[in-house]
């Protein structure tokens, strides 16, 4: 099973893009930066799905959710359908971290799709989340289940302008890893790893010319 995760919390992991597990260091991802260098050349690009599906789980605003389905049309020209509306996942909460589990997400995520054959699911959640390995994370992947989960937690201080920004940022990069992308090197890249919010603001919603080459999307 293919696992990536999507945003590492500050005490890093190894990045091994080779692997069956795709973790990320943040020091190690931020080179080289500027560059364009693409870390995920070596992997194919999925077939692209009809659509994808959102949910919100929690107390997600609509405006949010709405504002990720124009970055999925806008940047990567996919159209979005809104799945049903999820409580708080309190059956991912951990008690003694006070935090939620975020594959345990993404696995009942997954169960949205109707089979392998379905579209490929972005969950957004206002929970803080944790694997066992790191302090926090941002968001986990599940490539192979087709189903990926980032949180609005530590991405929802700032002016509302700046809140729809890292939505639509990390929507994308969700989307992405679900359709064959890995982390990319270009910090101003949607696929660059965020371990906070200032990442997240530093980079656009857009993808990189590697990124979307390896989509076959043509220049933004």
């Amino acid at each position: 099973m293919r696992r990536i995760l999507i945003e590492a919390s500050s005490n890093g992991r190894t990045a091994d893009f080779g692997s069956a597990y795709e973790g990320s260091n943040p020091s190690a991802s931020a080179t080289p930066q500027g560059k364009g260098h693409n870390a995920r050349a070596e992997l194919k690009s999925l077939a692209r799905p009809p659509h994808v599906l959102l949910v919100a789980l929690g107390d997600v605003p609509p405006k949010l959710l709405a504002d990720a389905r124009h970055a999925l049309h806008d940047v990567l020209a996919m159209a979005s359908k809104n799945g049903p509306s999820l409580d708080k996942p309190k059956y991912a909460y951990n008690e003694a971290r006070a935090q939620y589990h975020a594959t345990a997400i993404v696995r009942r995520l997954a169960s949205f799709r109707g089979g392998a054959s379905g579209p490929p699911v972005v969950g957004i959640v206002d929970v803080d989340l944790f694997l066992p390995d790191a302090p926090y994370v941002i968001g986990d992947a599940d490539r192979d289940a087709g189903a990926a989960l980032f949180s609005i937690a530590r991405l929802s201080h700032g002016e509302p302008e700046q809140i729809r920004r890292r939505v639509q940022v990390e929507t994308v990069h969700a989307a992405g890893h679900l359709l064959g992308l890995s982390h990319c090197g270009d910090f101003r890249c949607a696929m660059f790893l965020s371990r906070d919010a200032a990442d997240s603001d530093r980079k656009g919603p857009g993808l990189c010319a590697s990124c979307r080459a390896a989509l076959g999307i043509g220049s933004a």
